[in-house]
């Protein structure tokens, strides 16, 4: 009877060690995505991640500024396309994270209406 029951509680602790094992995978992937679009979303806006001085042309568009993210992780700023109808504006821009970079998230170049006002959005990539 006694083997049985080895056997058996042998058989359980495994299947809760996978359990174990699948539940922390599931924990650390679940961090993963939350983080990344929290990421993102700090790259949609580059003022909540700069800290230092910024570098503008001479209508006054952020050129380029040193970025710290939430985990203390620098990263660099730099406008990719300034607006040459509307001057001051950015169209396009990339944030890197880590120095060296470890990820580049970048604002594809957006579309202006006649008043200047953003009309179409893309998505930021990353790299």
């Amino acid at each position: 009877m006694g083997y049985y029951t080895d056997s058996v509680d042998a058989g359980v602790k495994a299947a809760q060690d996978a359990a174990r094992a699948a539940q922390a995978a599931a924990e650390t992937a679940a961090g993963n995505v939350t983080g990344a679009i929290r990421d993102a979303s700090l790259a949609r806006n580059p003022d909540a991640l700069i800290a230092g001085t910024v570098t503008r042309d001479s209508n006054g568009a952020a050129t380029s500024a040193p970025v710290v993210w939430p985990d203390g992780t620098p990263g660099t700023y730099t406008a990719l396309v300034v607006s040459t109808a509307f001057p001051g504006a950015v169209d396009s821009y990339s944030i890197t994270y880590g120095s060296p970079a470890i990820k580049t998230y970048t604002q594809p170049t957006i579309t202006r209406n006649a008043d200047g006002a953003a009309t179409t959005v893309p998505a930021i990539t990353v790299s």
